[in-house]
């Protein structure tokens, strides 16, 4: 797996832990590797795809009245869902859209395992930063 994943253009290194069941993938800030493909290569070499810790730099959108990140470089757009205990950086999203709609930002959180394909990917964000892009 790490062989394939390290193929990718983007990927600056990769360390799998079996004794954990992680995969820490680290991707230059150029880079337009999707969550999809990892999770493709993931299945493929037979293990199972669970959720991923994300760090993400994109645009603020709003996608069915909710905020949405439009990840920079890609075609993907995750909806915003309030991460952990703490509600402050979906509150800061939710005003930052209505204050300055179209902002660049640095968002961190995490998607869960694959479910259904038909709907789309939430990112429950823990944290929110303007990005220095």
């Amino acid at each position: 797996m790490r062989v394939a994943i390290r193929k990718l253009p983007g990927v600056e290194s990769v360390d799998v832990s079996l004794e954990r069941g992680a995969a820490e993938i680290r991707l230059r800030s150029d880079n337009r590797v999707t969550v999809p493909q990892l999770r493709k290569i993931i299945r493929d070499n037979g293990f199972t795809a669970k959720e991923a810790t994300v760090t993400a730099v994109g645009t603020l959108v709003e996608r069915g009245g909710r905020p949405a990140l439009s990840v920079s470089g890609t075609d993907v757009v995750w909806l915003l869902a309030s991460g952990g205990s703490s509600k402050q950086a979906y509150g800061d999203a939710v005003q930052q859209l209505k204050s300055r709609p179209g902002g660049v930002v640095e968002a961190a959180g995490t998607l869960a395992a694959p479910g259904d394909p038909n709907a789309p990917d939430e990112l429950a964000i823990v944290s929110l930063k303007p990005s220095g892009q």
